[in-house]
C-alpha cells in the first residue's frame, strides 16, 4: 500500500509539473480573459534585464516550455504564453536611474506583469487593423490581481512586428540563444 501511494504522489505530482506549464484558456479567448500563471517564474527567459531607459523600467519576460521550443523563423505554436515582468528602478539624488557596476538599471519594485497567449480563434472580434493572429492580452499588478487594461494600446503596439509573429525583441531572443 505505502508503495502505491508513493506511485500515485509521483505520477500526479509529475502531472501537475506538466499542466502547469500549459495556460488553457477557452478556444476563442478575448483580451483580459487569460489568468497570471502562477508557476511563470520556472520558465525559460526570452529575455532577462531588458533595460527600458525611455520608460525607466527593466523588463523580465519569460517564456513557457511549449513557445521556447520554436525555432527561429518559425511562428509561435497555439498554447505558446509569454509572461512580461515590468519593474520600477532606483532613481539617484540627481533624478536619474541607478546603474549597477555593469552599468545596467537597478530594479527597485514589480510594478506590473503583462501576458501574452496565443490560442485557436483567440481575438476574434478585434479589428482587424488591431488584429494580432490568435494572440490575447492580460494585466496585472504585482500581486496578481487583474488591471482593467486598455488592450488596444498592446494590440497596436504588437500590430506592427506581424513578420515576427507579433513578438517584440525576436531576433533579439533567438540571437541570444546561439
Amino acid at each position: 500500500m505505502k508503495r502505491t501511494a508513493s506511485v500515485f504522489a509521483f505520477v500526479l505530482l509529475a502531472a501537475c509539473e506538466t499542466v502547469s506549464h500549459e495556460v488553457k484558456p477557452a478556444i476563442g479567448s478575448t483580451d483580459g480573459q487569460i489568468a497570471l500563471p502562477g508557476d511563470y517564474q520556472s520558465w525559460p527567459k526570452f529575455l532577462s534585464a531588458v533595460q527600458r531607459r525611455d520608460v525607466q523600467q527593466v523588463r523580465e519576460i519569460y517564456l513557457n516550455p511549449i513557445g521556447y521550443e520554436t525555432r527561429a523563423g518559425d511562428i509561435y505554436p497555439p498554447g505558446s504564453t509569454f509572461v512580461m515582468e515590468n519593474w520600477t528602478v532606483r532613481i539617484g539624488p540627481d533624478g536619474k536611474p541607478l546603474a549597477s557596476a555593469d552599468g545596467k538599471m537597478v530594479k527597485q519594485r514589480l510594478a506590473n506583469v503583462f501576458v501574452m497567449h496565443k490560442g485557436p480563434g483567440n481575438g476574434a472580434g478585434v479589428a482587424q487593423d488591431l488584429k494580432t493572429d490568435d494572440w490575447i492580452y492580460g494585466s496585472f499588478d504585482d500581486v496578481g490581481g487583474r488591471i482593467a487594461e486598455q488592450f488596444d494600446a498592446c494590440r497596436g503596439c504588437h500590430v506592427s512586428h506581424a513578420s515576427k509573429d507579433y513578438v517584440w525583441r525576436y531576433d533579439e531572443h533567438f540571437a541570444r540563444r546561439r
